[in-house]
């Protein structure tokens, strides 16, 4: 990894309530192609959208779309995030790629913290 990538959008998540529907509308428009989720039906990679990303499956009516940063160390950005006023939404997770969690600033926008593994 290099450090042009940290603390840049690298990732983005369409929450959907019709996955294929979705998917059909984004390859209709921009070709994009979709790889299913390993562990989930509920998760599509996008495969050529120019950064990663994913349609899953909407968990709640509140879930909009989020984009991830990813930084160098993830406590130490939800450290600064918290000093700064945000509030935490879901703490640190691990999943085989790394460490995420997902904040809202003071606005209420949603925004996620990527920290891959090394």
């Amino acid at each position: 990894m290099s450090n042009n990538s940290l603390n840049t959008i690298n990732y983005f998540e369409l929450p959907s309530d019709n996955i294929e529907q979705l998917k059909g509308f984004y390859s209709s428009i921009f070709n994009w192609e979709f790889e299913k989720g390993n562990d989930t039906s509920d998760y599509w990679y996008v495969e050529n959208a120019g950064i990663k990303g994913a349609i899953l499956k909407r968990r709640n009516a509140e879930q909009k779309p989020t984009m991830y940063v990813e930084v160098n160390s993830l406590d130490e950005c939800v450290g600064k995030a918290k000093t700064a006023g945000a509030e935490i939404v879901l703490d640190k997770q691990q999943v085989s790629e790394g460490y995420f969690a997902i904040l809202k600033d003071p606005q209420q926008n949603i925004i996620g913290v990527w920290e891959p593994k090394s």
